[in-house]
């Protein structure tokens, strides 16, 4: 029994190193989310990191690609032959895995192969449906912890393409090669009069900034709180939190006014009292009558 609790303990250790690498501020957001089945996010998250970190990491297409089909192929045998990973068994023993919805996590792995070798993006509205598509695999698998259907309540829909950006962010911060920053749009770049491999050699040039600065006002808009705060939609226990999570990151990048990307990414990775504070805020403007 001794040895069963020390290796369970090991896998949630080994889980929380894996999400601590890629989103800190999970560390304050899993404090608000229901009691019910709350200890199966843990997994579900690093399981979340570890797609992240592989279309970030590996700049051989080839290798992500083969590493991407070895979780892919895992996930799926996963309640048949089980599995020697930290985060699988976790998901195997915290009743995650029997719950999540193939379909969606086939979504999250096709998504993923997508960003390796992605279709430029051509405008602001194309990139903010394409942010969407990035998140919403995440947010469906999610609210299947808890027996949600597949329909995204109104207020989680509209932090989905927020989500995808400070995923987009965060995945180009750790990425060395020179696609790193595929999603911006040509609309945008044309605008400013840069291509992405000016960016690349220095994103922190005035002209790289005033690209971001645009797209960041333009994505501050995708989110309006008064439009929240007056929504007279429930919300179900179940997306508490996902919305906490969203507001945390909505803030984070409503901070940053310069246009600095290297800014934008510290501050989504920020932990402490001022971020434990609006995540309490945000849970309670959706749990009031």
């Amino acid at each position: 029994m001794v040895t069963v609790v020390q290796n369970e303990t090991n896998e949630r250790r080994f889980c929380w190193e894996q999400v601590l690498r890629t989103n800190r501020l999970f560390r304050i957001s899993q404090v608000f989310a229901p009691a019910d089945r709350a200890g199966q996010l843990l997994p579900l998250y690093a399981l979340f990191a570890a797609v992240e970190e592989v279309c970030s990491e590996h700049s051989d297409e080839d290798v992500a690609r083969r590493k991407l089909g070895w979780w892919r192929s895992e996930c799926a045998q996963l309640g048949v032959r089980g599995s020697d990973h930290p985060i699988l068994r976790e998901l195997e023993h915290s009743g995650a895995r029997q719950v999540l919805r193939p379909e969606s996590l086939e979504r999250l792995f096709g998504d993923a192969e997508a960003r390796l070798d992605p279709t430029p993006v051509p405008d602001l509205d194309d990139f903010q449906a394409r942010c969407r598509q990035v998140s919403q695999p995440q947010i469906e698998l999610e609210l299947s912890l808890w027996g949600s259907s597949p329909s995204t309540p109104t207020p989680v829909e509209a932090i989905a393409a927020t989500n995808g950006l400070a995923q987009l962010l965060r995945e180009a911060a750790r990425r060395a090669d020179p696609h790193k920053y595929w999603w911006l749009p040509l609309s945008l770049l044309a605008h400013h009069g840069l291509s992405r491999a000016e960016i690349n050699r220095d994103q922190r040039s005035a002209p790289a900034r005033a690209l971001f600065t645009d797209l960041i006002d333009s994505c501050r808009d995708w989110l309006p709180q008064q439009r929240l705060a007056q929504s007279a939609e429930p919300m179900p226990e179940a997306a508490r939190h996902l919305f906490v999570m969203g507001h945390l990151q909505v803030h984070a990048l409503r901070r940053v006014r310069s246009g600095d990307p290297v800014q934008l990414t510290r501050e989504l990775n920020r932990v402490g009292l001022a971020q434990l504070f609006q995540a309490w805020q945000a849970a309670r403007m959706i749990s009031r009558p």
